[in-house]
């Protein structure tokens, strides 16, 4: 069954009468995917995606908690680890009503530790590549819990304009970095500039219709700190390092554990994102 679809099961661990099933497409075992195999019907629910993960427990009948490493075979894109549990709807005969979803997913928030290199963004063989986007910070701040920023295309030509919309828009690559001398945390924002663009340009043609405000460029946003000190972050600072913009910032006995929050704002054409920092959690950190 599995292999008219070009499919391989590298594992099957059964549970009951049912079994969940480590399938791979072929024989490449870099990425697999969770199936759930009912054993009275031979009923298959696909759990997954194919994905490189880390873990992965069996709670109960047809529910499955996993993690994974942020990788995902469907893009080249390093993302944050997830942990999720799963949980198949219906039973070996079906799900609960036609045209219901197979599964149910809660995701959990994935904090981690600051003092550990992070790298967010495209991925090839696992390493680090350039997206090929040119991005410019919109805005930048600091909140009560972290940092917020936001982005624009690269008004410099059209063609960095134009690459900042290859399918959908997203974030720029990423990567966190501390030195447990000084305590200093930094955000390296890769392929960002603070400014960009040229007065007459022709890129602010239709602007407004692509939720952004007319005229936006020549924009700058300035270099240099970014305001007060908060509970997790002092010091913060913002510059340019040739092709990529860079944050510092003083991480303060608080910051114990951090995650990273997206979002998309200007009809999906202006993508930011959170870096949230937490203190430690007796019930969380045991």
């Amino acid at each position: 069954m599995y292999e008219a679809d070009g499919y391989q099961v590298q594992k099957l661990t059964p549970w009951g009468p049912d079994f969940l099933a480590e399938v791979s497409y072929g024989s490449d075992t870099d990425f697999i995917l969770l199936e759930w195999v009912f054993g009275s019907t031979g009923r298959r629910v696909q759990l997954t995606a194919m994905s490189q993960f880390t873990s992965y427990e069996i709670l109960d009948d047809g529910q499955v908690r996993y993690t994974t490493n942020g990788m995902d075979s469907g893009t080249p894109w390093q993302g944050m680890p997830e942990e999720v549990t799963v949980r198949v709807l219906g039973d070996g005969d079906g799900v609960l009503a036609p045209g219901w979803t197979e599964i149910e997913e809660q995701r959990e928030t994935v904090w981690l530790d600051p003092a550990q290199p992070l790298y967010i963004g495209a991925s090839e063989d696992g390493v680090p590549a350039f997206s090929g986007r040119y991005e410019q910070v919109y805005d930048a701040r600091m909140d009560a819990d972290g940092l917020s920023f936001s982005f624009i295309p690269n008004g410099d030509s059209e063609e960095k304009f134009t690459s900042f919309f290859p399918a959908v828009t997203t974030i720029p690559g990423f990567s966190t970095s501390y030195d447990p001398d000084t305590g200093v945390f930094t955000l390296r924002l890769y392929n960002t500039c603070l400014s960009s663009g040229a007065p007459g340009t022709p890129l602010n043609d239709d602007l407004a219709l692509m939720g952004y405000p007319e005229n936006l460029y020549p924009y700058a946003f300035p270099a240099g700190s970014l305001g007060r000190d908060s509970h997790f972050l002092t010091g913060v600072v913002i510059r340019e390092d040739g092709a990529d913009t860079v944050v510092t910032a003083q991480l303060t006995e608080q910051a114990y554990r951090f995650t990273v929050e997206t979002s998309n704002l200007g009809y999906d054409n202006i993508p930011s994102f959170r870096l949230v920092f937490r203190e430690y959690n007796r019930d969380l950190d045991g």
